[in-house]
Order: structure tokens, then sequence, then C-alpha cells
């Protein structure tokens, strides 16, 4: 039998099965509640983003909203293209892990009994791993810029108003 891309596949074996299902049954559960995690916190994101972006927008684009300065507008524009970047990230991301979750239930059909390396040390799920991570970080830098900034210019408007008032 070929060891495959799982360079742990022999010791395992050598495990009692009763203590290799209590291994596999631990990892499921760290799994599914992993999983779990990572799908509420790009909800969360998906959710602020979205908010942020139609309040701030509402707020700025109606027809009394306050005056900016060319350097606050650049900034806002800055920050709306930020919220998107983020939108469109955390979207993608999760989009192509439904097209992971394709594949490895594709590749289940009628491959019993299914070893990690089958999965996990495939080449491609390995991309598709890399290129999840990546969008989720750069989402995740952008979506923190984003809030951040957009902040910074409501204060500053808020600041300019109040200056404006008192003189």
């Amino acid at each position: 039998m070929g060891s495959g891309n799982n360079k742990y596949g022999v010791e395992r074996r050598k495990v009692p099965k009763k203590r290799q299902n209590e291994y596999l049954e631990r990892k499921s559960a760290f799994r599914i509640d992993y999983r779990q995690r990572l799908d509420l916190f790009a909800k969360t994101v998906l959710v602020t983003t979205g908010g942020a972006l139609t309040i701030s927008m509402t707020l700025f684009l109606k027809e009394d909203a306050p005056s900016l300065s060319p350097e606050q507008l650049s900034k806002l524009t800055q920050v709306w293209f930020a919220l998107l970047y983020t939108l469109a990230s955390f979207s993608t991301g999760m989009f192509i892990t439904v097209l992971q979750g394709f594949y490895v239930n594709s590749n289940w059909t009628n491959k019993l009994p299914l070893g990690d390396d089958q999965i996990s040390g495939n080449l491609l799920m390995k991309v598709i791993r890399v290129v999840i991570l990546l969008l989720g970080i750069t989402g995740f830098g952008a979506f923190i810029y984003g809030l951040c900034s957009l902040g910074f210019v409501a204060t500053e408007v808020i600041e300019t108003m109040a200056a404006n008032k008192t003189l």
C-alpha cells in the first residue's frame, strides 16, 4: 500500500482502531467548530462592511450632505474602495469554499476509505487554501483600514462643521 502524500499514514495505521476512531471524532469536531467560527467571522465582517458602506454613502451622497474638502472626499473615496474590496474578497473566498466543497465531495464518491492524503495532500486543495487565506487576510486588512479611516473622515467632517458654526 503506497504512502501517498501523508507521511504519518503508516504510524496512524499502527494505532488500534478504537483510538483511530476517537482521533477522527475529535478531529471532525474541531473542524466543524473551526468552520463555524470562520463562517460567523466572515458573515460578521460582511454585515458590518455592508452597513458601514450603506450608512456612509447615504450620509455623504444625500442632497443635504455635509460639505467635504477635496482631501476628505479623496479619503472617503479610498474608504469606500477598501470596504468594497472587503465585500468582494470575502464573498469570493466564500464562493471558492463552496467550489472546494463540491470538489471534495466529488473526490469522495466511490473512494472509501479516503485518506487525508487524497484531500489535504492534494496540490489543488493546497492552492485553494492559499487563495482563500490571501483573500481573507487582504480583505480583513481592507476592512480594518476602511472602518478606521471612515471614523477619521467622519471625525474630520464633524470638527470642520463645528469650527464653521462657531465662527
